[in-house]
């Protein structure tokens, strides 16, 4: 409690709440939060998304405030339509008098702290949740980035290696990173017993082996090294399928180009966009992450949690998720004949599959749980409160 003994009070900013592994971890906090010590809000900078609904209905506070550069970035029309919404989110912050502004992913934390500090939020947190290569060719970002610094109390990463990004890249950082691992719901996710109906929507036979993917098709996700693997694996696993989960960002059509070219048509199902990643992942025998970079992957914990091997790529945080030889393969990116290897190597051999599979369960109810992330932050924020409210 606050010193006038009441809950203390967050507000979330995060871009939407459509499906996405962030987005996901700010909705599991939000409602996992003890509800007798805090209060939880959540401001999306642009539209709301696929979550919006459940999160309302679950009792958390859900604002919209659509900032949006309506008429084109060229057009000064734009600026003042930016403008006059940031001063919507700053009197909605003045409203609902938050004691943190908590701010997940670059554009939501940089408005979240700027917004936040000059409607007088005393405790403002921004959390990082990949490595910053999006900034590499847009140096302007960097710069608004150092600013937002200077206004922002604590920097949260989710791995190391985002740590290090942190450090290497950013200035006003210095003594203000903590790091916290994301977590999941290990009661959501199955083990053993796979999906049959999940399959059986995919028109794929109990029997066949499956090599899931989950990643929006992105092109920093190396869906294209996934298939120049399949092809590789094709004459010798001629049953085996690739199932590609995600939404389109860009890559659709490449993919489907190549899964022609490469006569992939029947091994893999291009899936679409899914909500219920814990009823799909059971259908899968491995999970396979082709990232070229990384903050710190929800999909590998929620592979792990359903006793899955998993085979991913040597990027940001991912070997810190997976043991390498013990609950999968870490492989370097962009390798497609890496990738084939570590992958024939689990096809090959069912009990593999079964260790590593249990050994990632194990490893997750030992450091990735759901609620040694809400009890990190619960510790975290109190903490804060403390030394600078009470």
């Amino acid at each position: 409690m606050t010193g006038t003994n009441r809950k203390i009070r967050i507000l979330f900013f995060i871009g939407s709440l459509r499906l996405g592994g962030a987005e996901k971890q700010v909705v599991e906090l939000a409602l996992g939060l003890d509800k007798s010590r805090f209060d939880a809000a959540i401001c999306c900078i642009n539209k709301g998304g696929d979550m919006v609904e459940d999160v309302r209905r679950a009792g958390v506070p859900v604002y919209l405030a659509d900032i949006t550069l309506f008429y084109g970035k060229y057009n000064p029309l734009s600026w003042i339509h930016l403008l006059k919404n940031l001063l919507r989110v700053n009197r909605h912050i003045r409203r609902q008098k938050p004691d943190i502004v908590h701010g997940y992913l670059f554009t939501a934390y940089i408005i979240g702290a700027l917004c936040g500090r000059w409607a007088g939020v005393p405790i403002i947190l921004a959390s990082r949740r990949s490595l910053g290569y999006f900034k590499d060719d847009k140096p302007w970002r960097q710069k608004i980035e150092n600013y937002a610094n200077k206004k922002t109390d604590l920097i949260l990463v989710n791995s190391k290696a985002v740590w290090e990004d942190v450090l290497a890249r950013e200035k006003n950082c210095e003594g203000k990173i903590r790091l916290i691992y994301n977590g999941v719901d290990l009661q959501k996710y199955r083990v053993g017993g796979g999906n049959p109906a999940v399959r059986s929507e995919w028109h794929i036979s109990p029997d066949d082996l499956v090599v899931g993917v989950v990643a929006n098709l992105i092109h920093y996700k190396g869906h294209l090294e996934i298939l120049y693997a399949a092809a590789r694996l094709k004459p010798d696993f001629p049953r085996l399928k690739f199932v590609l989960v995600g939404r389109d960002g860009g890559m659709l059509k490449p993919i489907e180009e190549k899964i022609i070219s490469l006569g992939l048509k029947e091994s893999v199902v291009l899936a679409g966009s899914r909500g219920d990643v814990d009823k799909i992942i059971p259908a899968f025998d491995i999970l396979l992450l082709a990232s070229h970079q990384e903050g710190f992957s929800n999909v590998l914990l929620e592979g792990m949690a359903c006793a899955k091997p998993i085979v991913a790529t040597r990027v940001g945080g991912n070997a810190e998720s997976v043991a390498d030889g013990e609950t999968g393969f870490i492989i370097p990116p962009r390798d497609p004949g890496a990738m084939a290897d570590a992958l024939r190597k689990l096809l090959n051999d069912a009990a593999l599959r079964a260790r590593m599979g249990a050994a990632g369960r194990q490893r997750m109810e030992q450091l990735f749980s759901r609620e040694a992330l809400i009890r990190n932050m619960e510790n975290l924020y109190l903490e804060l409160v403390e030394e600078k409210i009470r």
